[in-house]
């Protein structure tokens, strides 16, 4: 469980790594890619923004799950242009489009 109470991150044996919504108890989007491996350790960061993820031949892995971190480096990745509605379905399925950059 997060440290602010609000999500819990549940590792599986066949790679997965869902993060749940503890108030609602509703997943909050698709599972989180990873090697497919056995994931064996779960820690949030002490601010709840980020979940780190490891297992026997899974390297540790970084996971960014504060949405605003998240948009932030979407759009520095984007040099600030928002994505177009088919990119945006390629990478965030889960959400509906939406413009994020401000521009």
């Amino acid at each position: 469980m997060s440290p602010d109470g609000r999500t819990l991150a549940v590792g599986g044996d066949a790679g997965t790594l869902q993060l749940w919504d503890i108030a609602t108890r509703q997943p909050l989007g698709g599972p989180l890619t990873t090697p497919g491996d056995a994931i064996t350790s779960l820690a949030f960061s002490p601010d709840s923004t980020t979940v780190h993820a490891a297992g026997t031949h899974v390297p540790l892995q970084r996971h960014t799950i504060d949405p605003a971190r998240a948009v932030t480096r979407i759009c520095a990745r984007t040099g600030d242009a928002d994505l177009t509605p088919a990119q945006w379905h390629t990478y965030i399925p889960d959400a509906p489009y939406r413009e994020v950059c401000g521009h």
